[in-house]
Order: C-alpha cells, then sequence, then structure tokens
C-alpha cells in the first residue's frame, strides 16, 4: 500500500509510534550506560594520571615550580590530595578545577587560552612572523636600490679598454 493511499492518521499515528519507540530505546541505552561500573583503576593507572596532574599544577607556596618537581610541605599536601581524589573518581578535569576554583588561574603551569592567557600563545608566532617579513622586505629593498637613470639597479659594466686604461696610468703615476 503506497503513502498516498494511507489515511493521514495512520501516517501521524506511525510517526508517534517511531518517536516512542526511539525514545525508549534513548532511555534504555542510557540506563545501561549508566549502570555499567566504570573501570576500576588500577594503583598503577592512578599513579600514572596523579603525576600527569601534577605536571599541570604548580605548587601553592611560591607559584614558581611544578608540584611534580617542587620539594615542600605544601607541594607533598597538593600531590596526597591529588592521589586521594582520583582514588575516590574524580577526573582530571574535576581536580584541576577545584585547585584553579581555591588558588585561581596561577595555580597552572600553562596560561589558559583565554582572554589575557590568550596572548601568551598567539604574541610569538605574530612576533616570529612579522620580524620575518620585515626582514625580507628590507632586504628586497636593500637588493633593489637603483642608481639615478638606471633601471631596477642594474649597472652596466665598465668598458674593460677604459678600466686597463686608468689602471694603467694609476700605476705609472705611483713609480
Amino acid at each position: 500500500m503506497s503513502r498516498a493511499n494511507v489515511p493521514y492518521d495512520r501516517v501521524e499515528m506511525s510517526r508517534h509510534s517511531l518517536a516512542r519507540v526511539a525514545a525508549c530505546l534513548a532511555l534504555t541505552i542510557g540506563v545501561v550506560l549508566a549502570a555499567t561500573p566504570a573501570r576500576a583503576q588500577t594503583p598503577a593507572d592512578v599513579e600514572r594520571e596523579a603525576r600527569a596532574i601534577e605536571d599541570l599544577l604548580v605548587a601553592p607556596c611560591c607559584f614558581r615550580q611544578q608540584v611534580s618537581q617542587h620539594q615542600s610541605e605544601a607541594a607533598d599536601q597538593v600531590k596526597r590530595d591529588i592521589r586521594v581524589r582520583l582514588a575516590a573518581g574524580q577526573t582530571r578535569g574535576e581536580i584541576i578545577d577545584a585547585y584553579v576554583h581555591e588558588y585561581g588561574p596561577r595555580i597552572l603551569a600553562e596560561p589558559p587560552a583565554a582572554g589575557t592567557g590568550r596572548f601568551v600563545y598567539v604574541l610569538p608566532p605574530a612576533v616570529l612572523l612579522l620580524s620575518a617579513g620585515l626582514l625580507i622586505a628590507a632586504l628586497r629593498r636593500s637588493t633593489r636600490r637603483a642608481a639615478p637613470g638606471v633601471p631596477n639597479g642594474v649597472l652596466d659594466p665598465p668598458d674593460s679598454t677604459d678600466a686597463t686604461r686608468r689602471l694603467d696610468d694609476a700605476l705609472r703615476d705611483m713609480d
């Protein structure tokens, strides 16, 4: 039976049924995914993740060195706290966000690429490109300097007989 022969009500009912089936399927998939336990982290996984997070944070006592390298009680406390949070199931992002909330963005080893921190990432390449462009322009300008009345700075080679005669005259004057 073609769609043209199906009454309008049956087409609408089919659309609603299809929407209900899709909603039930999505709900079922969501429940299954939520009920599936997350992969249990081994101590080696927790340690590897903790070290990665330590590299992303600076010691809150002086804000000069990464937690992974700093030797202080404050850095040791942060290291212990990171491991406790990971064992509790927090993700890297949640841990980083908690430290940024507590200490501000200066706790991050790399400034965020937002606001004025964006200049840290954009400015060096921009200065490099600008410098390269200025250098190329200066080199082109210096090689294209033309003598008055000579197109494109190309000079004719001196007449060899005239140059030889002047050289001979200069050598005779020296004797």
